[in-house]
């Protein structure tokens, strides 16, 4: 009898040592467990962070603002963690619709798929110090026509070929009513001065928007071995602003969606690039500075560091990216654009040096 109650005491001695061990693992694992939920949540937060733009000088507030939109944000990102890295991972592409639209439903906190940016250092909005009736100036200017060059001499495409305007998704297919709609009306404006155009309208995005740069530039490179000199490279884009009023003026009465230009510092040609984005800013705001009631017709620039793949810059020293309006501009709007575009460059064409 003794010698069994001293096996059962070392029974309940070694499976107390058992529980005891398994509890302190237990809490062990709950703690590394909260630990890399935080982890995860700062990692996150830094991310998203380092991808809003802010603009210089603006001031975030008192202290409980600051607590106040802390919270909102960590609650943003445990509900859409996928809905926001995703757009940095290539695995994670995109659902598409049955009528080839980009749809995905992530509920109340609902981000466009465009408007992170990896590594925006700066907006640079457009100051004017001219005003000038905005409605009465002219488009066209006959002087500036010349004969038809046989070379072309404006190269336009899409990088992401699929972006689009109101009333139709922010990203569709039809070319009639994305981004090559605006590209095909600024072409023909600018034909109207003589100005041979090439515009290509590949679909550089549909299935995965991380490689649209990569697939881009082999349609750039295709054409700059068969036309070395063009004066002007366009890759046409539309934003993600949601305030339509910073992305609409009015000119002549008309509706029209703003420009916007998007530069790589770090890209070998961004300073003789730069000097034609100057060019062409100078040349807007001498024609559509805007007035009392109207902004300017070119918006600003966003610089990046090194965007993705340098936005193609690196290829050509006569290369743009512009943003025509927003996905909240009508199609019509965004049309519209294109004949002051069309003038602005052919100034710098065709106009005297």
């Amino acid at each position: 009898m003794h010698y069994q109650k001293n096996e059962k005491s070392k029974i309940l001695i070694i499976l107390l040592c058992i529980s005891v061990i398994v509890i302190i693992f237990a809490l062990n694992g709950a703690k590394l467990f909260y630990d890399n939920i935080n982890i995860k949540d700062k990692f996150y937060k830094g991310i998203l962070e380092l991808s809003l733009p802010i603009k210089n000088n603006e001031s975030i507030g008192d202290s409980n603002e600051l607590n106040v939109g802390n919270n909102l944000l960590n609650n943003i990102l445990r509900e859409n963690t996928l809905n926001i890295i995703g757009r940095e991972i290539s695995t994670l592409s995109p659902y598409i619709n049955e009528n080839n639209n980009f749809n995905i439903d992530y509920g109340e906190h609902q981000f466009d798929r465009f408007v992170l940016k990896d590594d925006q250092v700066l907006e640079e909005e457009n100051k004017t110090s001219n005003s000038v009736d905005m409605s009465s100036v002219t488009a066209f200017n006959p002087e500036l026509k010349k004969e038809m060059s046989k070379k072309p001499e404006v190269l336009i495409y899409h990088t992401h070929t699929c972006e689009s305007y109101k009333p139709y998704g922010t990203n569709i297919v039809d070319k009639d009513k994305n981004i090559t709609a605006v590209g095909e009306e600024l072409k023909k404006e600018l034909e109207k001065y003589g100005i041979s155009t090439i515009h290509d309208t590949t679909i550089h995005d549909l299935d995965t928007y991380d490689k649209s740069y990569e697939r881009s530039r082999v349609t750039l490179d295709k054409y700059l071995k068969e036309t070395k000199d063009f004066k002007l490279v366009i890759d046409m884009h539309r934003d993600s602003i949601e305030n339509k009023e910073a992305v609409t003026t009015t000119i002549n009465g008309e509706n029209v969606a703003r420009f916007m230009f998007v530069m790589a510092k770090k890209s070998p040609n961004f300073n003789e690039n730069s000097k034609l984005v100057e060019k062409i800013r100078d040349i807007s705001n001498k024609l559509y500075p805007g007035d009392k009631k109207n902004s300017s017709f070119n918006k600003g620039t966003f610089y990046y560091n090194y965007g993705r793949k340098y936005f193609n810059q690196d290829s050509t020293k006569n290369s743009v990216l512009i943003e025509v309006g927003s996905h909240v501009n009508t199609l019509d709007e965004a049309k519209a654009s294109a004949k002051y575009l069309a003038r602005i460059f052919a100034e710098e064409i065709n106009g005297k040096k």
